[in-house]
């Protein structure tokens, strides 16, 4: 095995920066191949546990009972607002239904079936920061479900979350067939790395999943599956109820201070509307300006470095870009807090931009105009980082034949882009996926097919 210089983890609140949250150590090549060890050994019982149903049901439980507690954790750590941080814990009950009612369905293990779904093994599963809870387990407890055994490392930036995790998984029975190591990229590289894995599931950046990629280049037979962020577009068409478009893409951008994998980075507007338009969107955005009050619409970012790494490419934007409203300095309420920007593209060269073009993870929202749909339709399509997308009309005929031209994962109608149902397959194309949804498709990422006729 590698070794590496044994890794301190630490976290405090973005609420508060004096509020140290957690602090510890990674895990260590040992703890990571003990991990391993345990998964590797307990998954021929658990693949054949005719119990695994209500093992999951039981936890699921757990985690209403410990609702509270998931959720006051994730105000303090994870800097989310206090509605928001109460709708993750609630989801991590909900994805054990969904799965177990509607996702193992997709994958029958019945005597008269022509096609068996077998556990494949071992898998990893690597969780990001911004839904440091809900998009880890939604990935574990599919799994679980299928026969899998588990080893899950969760974001670096979120330890306490992780830990709690943990213990939730050891109150519930299941940290045998669940083990979870804690840690950053070197923790995640011996994992990955190591050929008893067979799955490697992960939510993350598009360098995250070039890396996971170029790790597993030779061994092409384990499974990887990868959500990575996108680009998102929203488009407005001239018969759009105008107000609640508006309501709708301020939510998409700007909620969560704009860290959700689908928030909405890029706006059309009709040219005989925008004006009008971008003055409602520069009012809405006042709703979503951060506070120190976790009752509120939107906290702070995750860390000062991620508030740092956002800001950066807006303070000083090139010719073909106007800030309609907003600023990219550092706010007064701490080193986590972001104002949400809104920014107009006037020019060919703005869309070429790499602000326009690439997914910066943060409040920030770009609004282009448009003459023709059809030219509209035409750029949404062009980009590379296609995971959702929103079109506002009043006609369900001009939505689903602008969404038949939308390249997406996913196209919603008269919604936010950001957002997704977990009885429904998740995923994203182009760059934003390799083409393993998950949700309620997670649970064909960890099986194989057999046909039996």
């Amino acid at each position: 095995m590698s070794g590496w210089p044994v890794e301190a983890l630490s976290s405090s609140s973005p609420w508060d920066a004096a509020d140290r949250v957690w602090h510890g150590h990674g895990a260590t090549p040992e703890i990571v191949d003990a991990a391993l060890v345990e998964a590797e050994s307990a998954f021929p019982a658990w693949a054949a546990d005719a119990t695994r149903r209500e093992r999951l049901q039981d936890f699921a439980v757990l985690l209403a009972d410990r609702r509270d507690d998931i959720s006051a954790l994730l105000v303090r750590e994870a800097g989310k607002v206090r509605a928001d941080a109460e709708a993750e814990a609630d989801l991590l009950v909900k994805k054990i239904s969904v799965t177990l009612d509607q996702g193992l369905a997709r994958t029958p293990d019945r005597a008269d079936a022509n096609v068996r779904w077998r556990a494949r093994g071992v898998a990893a599963v690597l969780g990001p920061y911004n839904f440091p809870l809900h998009l880890l387990h939604g990935l574990v407890v599919p799994a679980l479900a299928v026969g899998c055994t588990v080893v899950a490392k969760p974001s670096e930036r979120c330890p306490a979350l992780g830990d709690l995790y943990g213990q939730l998984l050891i109150d519930a029975g299941l940290d045998h067939v669940c083990c979870l190591v804690q840690g950053g990229h070197a923790v995640a590289s011996e994992l990955v790395g190591d050929a008893r894995v067979r799955t490697v599931a992960a939510v993350g950046s598009r360098g995250m999943g070039r890396a996971l990629a170029g790790m597993l280049a030779d061994r092409p037979e384990t499974v990887l599956a990868l959500e990575l962020g996108g680009v998102n577009h929203a488009i407005v068409c001239e018969d759009a109820d105008l107000d609640a478009a508006i309501a709708a893409i301020a939510d998409g951008a700007w909620r969560m201070a704009g860290q959700r994998c689908t928030a909405t980075r890029v706006a059309h507007l009709p040219v005989s509307i925008a004006e009008r338009a971008l003055a409602l969107l520069n009012d809405a955005r006042q709703r979503w300006v951060p506070t120190p009050d976790p009752g509120g619409t939107t906290g702070p970012m995750i860390d000062a470095r991620q508030r740092e790494d956002f800001q950066r490419p807006y303070r000083a934007l090139p010719e073909g870009f106007e800030l309609i409203g907003g600023s990219a300095g550092v706010s007064p309420l701490g080193s986590c807090f972001a104002e949400p920007l809104l920014i107009a593209a006037r020019t060919e060269a703005a869309r070429a931009d790499e602000r326009y073009v690439e997914e910066h993870f943060g409040p920030a929202l770009i609004v282009d105009t448009y003459v023709d749909l059809d030219e509209c339709l035409a750029r949404a399509a062009a980009n590379p980082y296609r995971l959702a997308a929103s079109v506002f009309t009043d006609s369900r005929e001009r939505f689903l034949a602008c969404a038949a031209r939308l390249p997406y994962g996913q196209v919603n109608h008269n919604r936010p882009t950001a957002g997704a149902r977990s009885d429904l397959p998740f995923g994203g194309c182009g760059l934003s996926g390799n083409g393993r949804p998950a949700a309620v498709a997670a649970c064909a990422i960890f099986a194989d097919e057999t046909v039996v006729w």
